[in-house]
């Protein structure tokens, strides 16, 4: 069987009030490389600050729809994630045996 999958768009984030776009720095993660939340994905430039995106779920990445150097509109899309739609919620995580 196969598992249920999702595909979840990463977007370019306003990084400051002002700001309607960024340039895609380097991409820290490539297609097929798996990736957990809050882990940078890319490194984004703007004229008034430099910073890392973190992706915002656990997942694979499948597809970069922004290459290194290009400048995205605040709001697109510039890469997917995909998803297994049968994950244990993060909540759920295992802890440690015999802590305490």
């Amino acid at each position: 069987m196969s598992d249920n999958t999702t595909l979840t768009d990463v977007i370019m984030p306003q990084l400051a009030e002002s700001l309607v776009s960024a340039t895609i720095g380097k991409w820290l993660k490539q297609p097929g490389d798996s990736i957990e939340q809050y882990e940078p994905i890319c490194e984004l430039i703007t004229d008034k600050v430099n910073a890392e995106l973190p992706a915002t779920v656990d997942g694979k990445l499948v597809e970069l729809l922004a290459e290194e150097g290009q400048t995205v509109s605040v709001g697109e899309i510039i890469a997917r994630i995909a998803v297994a739609g049968s994950a244990a919620p993060a909540a759920a995580a295992p802890s440690p045996a015999g802590a305490g």
